[in-house]
């Protein structure tokens, strides 16, 4: 028998008693998939399931890194055609990816409005401050990379 260890991950399970508990050690590792994504059980219910549950990452076979390269070509406003020939993937691939991010990123915005009472302008402003912040932090790393680039000269 595996030893259940302290984890972050929860049990998906809406019927286990420990739905959504994290540090609970009532999940076991339980091997990995093809594309390297973890597999996990729980030791209440019995239930398997994969890391990347509830996320766009899930039912996808391609692995972590690819995933994150074809979400930043979307994010620049590469067309789909482009980010396929790029990264040698099908067009329809590429198009799944884009559908699964955009549906997550919609039941994001739809858990801010209805479950933390937000209005949509609210949150439009909280991911401008968010995005400027980035900036930000992007900008203050970049300058910081420049000094350590003259100090060496």
């Amino acid at each position: 028998m595996r030893k259940a260890r302290k984890l972050d991950v929860a049990c998906p399970n809406k019927e286990c008693r420990a739905f959504n508990k994290i540090g609970l050690r009532n999940v076991i590792r339980k091997g990995q998939q093809k594309n390297g994504t973890q597999r996990y059980q729980c030791t209440e219910c019995k239930r398997t399931f994969a890391r990347t549950i509830n996320t766009p990452f899930f039912h996808k076979h391609l692995n972590k890194k690819e995933i994150i390269g074809i979400c930043k070509l979307l994010a620049e406003k590469t067309s789909f055609r482009a980010i396929a020939r790029a990264t040698n993937h099908h067009l329809d691939t590429i198009r799944a990816i884009a559908s699964a991010v955009a549906e997550h990123c919609k039941r994001f915005n739809e858990y801010f409005i209805q479950e933390l009472n937000l209005t949509p302008i609210e949150v439009d402003e909280m991911w401008s401050f968010v995005k400027k912040k980035k900036k930000i932090a992007l900008l203050r790393t970049a300058k910081k990379g420049k000094l350590a680039m003259r100090t060496l000269t």
